[in-house]
C-alpha cells in the first residue's frame, strides 16, 4: 500500500482510538497488515503526497491529535526505505535482512498487485478517499 493510504488509514484508526500515543502504535501495526494485503506499490515519486497527508491532517486536526500520530505511526515503517533510495544503493531490494519491518525484509509476505497498474491506482486513491473521511477530515466544520 502507498504511504498516503497507510497514513488516511492510520488517521482513521487515531480517530476510533482517541489516544495520541496509542494511536501511533497502531498506526504502525496498521503498516504492516496494510503491506500484506494485495496492493499496487507507486514509487518514490509519492514521497510530496504522504508528507502533504500528514500536514493536512496537522492542520485539520493539530500536530498533536490522534489522527496525526495514527497516520504517522502507519508511514514511519517506510522510512527504512530513504536511505536506500537517497543513495541509489544498488543493494536496495536485496539487502531485505538489514530491514526491521517484517514485510520489508522478507519474514512476513508483502502482497503483490496482480491487476493492471491502473485498477491499483484505483484502489489506492480510492482508500484514500475512505480513510480521510472515516478520520473525520473531510466532513464540513460547522
Amino acid at each position: 500500500m502507498t504511504g498516503f493510504v497507510h497514513a488516511a488509514l492510520g488517521a482513521a484508526l487515531g480517530k476510533a482510538i482517541r489516544h495520541p500515543a496509542v494511536a501511533f502504535g497502531a498506526g504502525v501495526g496498521s503498516h504492516i497488515l496494510g503491506d500484506v494485503v494485495p496492493h499496487h506499490d507507486m514509487d518514490i515519486g509519492e514521497v510530496p503526497l504522504v508528507f502533504g497527508t500528514l500536514g493536512y491532517l496537522a492542520y485539520e486536526h493539530g500536530w498533536k491529535s490522534p489522527q496525526f500520530w495514527g497516520a504517522l505511526g502507519a508511514v514511519c515503517p517506510d522510512f527504512e526505505h530513504i536511505p536506500y533510495e537517497l543513495k541509489k544503493d544498488p543493494r536496495r531490494y536485496e539487502a531485505m535482512e538489514e530491514k526491521w519491518v517484517p514485510t520489508h525484509n522478507g519474514r512476513l509476505k508483502h502482497g503483490t498487485w496482480p491487476l493492471e497498474a491502473k485498477y491499483g491506482v484505483m484502489l489506492n486513491f480510492s482508500l484514500f478517499i475512505v480513510g480521510l473521511v472515516l478520520a473525520g477530515t473531510l466532513q464540513k466544520k460547522s
